[in-house]
C-alpha cells in the first residue's frame, strides 16, 4: 500500500498531526447540540472533514447509527457518507474521541489504499484495516 501514511505519525503528540487532533478533540468538546442530520462540521485533518453527528437525527434513514459512534466513507455499510468526511458521535469524552479519530483516519485510509489500489472488495477491506487498527490499540 504505497500511499498509506506513517501510522506513528497520528500517535505523536508533539507531531503537527497529533497537535491538529488536539485541536479537534477540544473543538468536539465545546460542541453543546448538532443542529443538521448530516452532521455539524467541528474542523479538518489533511484535507478530510470532520463531522459531529446526532445519532437520533439519523435513526430511520442509518439504522447503523444506534451501534456506531464513528465511521468514514470507506466503512462498514457507511458509503453515504461524503468521501472528504469522518462522522463521530456526540456524548464521548476527550480519550475516546482522540482514540476513535485515530480509528477512523487509519482505518479510512487503509481501506481507501486496499480498494483503489488492491482492488479489494469493501467487506475484505474492512476486515483487514479494522483488525490492524484494533491491534494498534484503537
Amino acid at each position: 500500500m504505497k500511499h498509506i501514511r506513517r501510522y506513528q505519525e497520528l500517535f505523536e503528540a508533539r507531531s503537527s498531526v497529533g497537535q491538529a487532533l488536539d485541536s479537534l478533540v477540544l473543538a468536539y468538546l465545546d460542541k453543546q447540540g448538532v443542529t443538521h442530520k448530516h452532521g455539524d462540521l467541528i474542523g479538518h485533518l489533511e484535507g478530510v472533514k470532520v463531522k459531529v453527528i446526532d445519532p437520533e437525527l439519523l435513526k430511520y434513514e442509518a439504522p447503523e447509527w444506534a451501534t456506531y459512534i464513528g465511521s468514514h466513507h470507506w466503512g462498514k455499510q457507511t458509503d453515504y457518507i461524503p468521501d472528504d468526511e469522518v462522522w463521530i458521535v456526540k456524548g464521548l469524552d476527550a480519550d475516546r474521541v482522540r482514540k476513535l479519530l485515530n480509528h477512523e483516519f487509519i482505518e479510512r485510509e487503509m481501506m481507501r489504499a486496499l480498494e483503489e489500489e488492491h482492488g479489494m472488495d469493501r467487506q475484505t477491506a474492512w476486515e483487514q484495516a479494522h483488525y490492524y487498527v484494533k491491534q494498534l490499540g484503537f
